[in-house]
């Protein structure tokens, strides 16, 4: 075989390949093979001659022998090349003529660096907002205002913290009306919304109101709006208040338990849970900056845009509508998480402590879904097809990769 191997830019390789003979004799007798029990007219299932057989299915013996031979030179060019390939090829041209074989793709490599420091961080224990106590009561207190009894709004009834509502509303940046960003029939809690001032704009309307008010967008927003201040129409069109139950064994037994302190002592290890989960986010995010500041990589600019390009996606922002400051924006967010990827999947490389295989990975899932009613392999067919099994796939990895690191630093008081 004959490879020749071309970087057209920065790790994005050109491959230009031509099997031998043995190689394409060889993969003959495979895919031979596996049409061997085809059926065949004028032939019982199984006793068809290999000519037969031939002449029979040749249109698809040669496509199967060219993807068969194409996916052998991928694998001979990376195994030969020792290349660490990011992704799948792609071919330019597959062509078997004469008994000769040849094919040309594009491979995107994973760029070279020196693993740095990736060990015995000094990690600070980070400061909690809340104790045990405070978020078991604050927990408490919700527990029992979802419990309550609704109570739609009266005429004389107007918006206070806590009330559910239903509003309408449009986004304006100064004159331009922001369409993408406008709701119909949004539900809120009061209270509990992500946008700082939005829900105490709402405070005191009735149903039926219309009102106007501005909001700063805060740190997290949309490349295209963030420190915007933007203005919102909004529309109450209907709102309820909720009667929260009262502390005993009533609220206990419309939530399954038999008494009020089984509640508290649910709601004690929900809150216990949630402190230690939040603590060890703050730990992760310290140690991930620790291993991005210290480990020194120039990334490929078709990285960072793929990057930049799925993270628009999750925001459900079209990418090809963004002006170049929202897209340069997306693209600084993306560079630090592609070289943590990066760097993770190299400490996988050198730690076997820090791996998880696919299998393993994939039953993981798989007792998660458990929980579902609805069929397991159906739900994996799914999230296979519409790509979100292997970014799971990949998220869970990098997860359990941070926690080795994790493990491995020490944490300080």
């Amino acid at each position: 075989m004959e490879i020749n191997v071309t970087e057209v830019e920065y790790c994005k390789l050109h491959v230009s390949y031509e099997a031998n003979e043995e190689q394409i004799d060889s993969k003959k007798i495979e895919v031979l093979t596996l049409f061997k029990k085809a059926p065949v007219p004028g032939f019982r299932k199984g006793k068809a001659s290999l000519d037969a057989i031939r002449h029979h299915y040749k249109s698809q013996i040669d496509d199967s022998l060219k993807r068969a031979l194409a996916e052998e030179a991928y694998h001979n060019t990376v195994f030969e090349k020792s290349i660490k390939p990011y992704g799948s090829p792609d071919f330019k041209s597959v062509l078997l003529m004469n008994d000769k074989f040849t094919c040309e793709f594009d491979l995107h490599k994973k760029p070279d660096f020196e693993l740095s420091v990736y060990k015995d961080f000094e990690i600070p224990k980070p400061v909690q907002d809340m104790t045990v106590d405070a978020l078991a009561a604050k927990l408490m207190e919700e527990l029992r205002i979802r419990s309550g009894e609704a109570v739609p709004y009266t005429e004389d009834d107007f918006v206070q913290d806590g009330d559910s509502v239903i509003i309408n509303y449009e986004v304006f940046d100064g004159e331009e009306h922001l369409e993408q960003f406008a709701a119909n029939g949004e539900m809120l809690t009061v209270g509990k919304g992500k946008l700082p001032g939005f829900d105490t704009s709402l405070l005191g309307m009735k149903a039926g109101e219309v009102r106007e008010f501005m909001v700063n967008m805060p740190e997290g927003s949309l490349p295209e709006i963030l420190g915007k201040n933007l203005k919102f129409v909004v529309t109450l069109n209907v709102g309820q208040k909720l009667n929260p139950m009262p502390l005993n064994d009533e609220l206990a037994k419309k939530l399954g338990k038999e008494t009020f302190a089984e509640v508290q002592e649910y709601i004690t290890g929900t809150a216990t849970a949630r402190i230690a989960e939040s603590e060890k986010g703050k730990l992760i995010a310290q140690v991930s900056a620790k291993l991005v500041a210290a480990n020194e990589m120039v990334i490929p600019d078709w990285l960072k845009l793929a990057e930049a390009q799925y993270l628009a996606t999750q925001s459900r922002v079209d990418w090809n509508k963004l002006g170049d400051e929202e897209k340069e924006g997306l693209l600084k967010t993306a560079e630090p998480n592609v070289k943590l990827s990066l760097i993770l999947d190299r400490i996988r490389e050198v730690e076997p402590e820090a791996q998880l295989g696919d299998q393993e990975i994939i039953e993981m899932i798989k007792t998660t879904l458990a929980k579902s009613s609805e069929n397991i392999d159906d739900l994996l067919k799914s999230m296979n097809q519409n790509g979100y099994l292997p970014v799971l796939i990949g998220r869970i990895r990098d997860e359990n990769t941070l926690d080795f690191v994790l493990k491995a630093s020490k944490i300080i008081e």
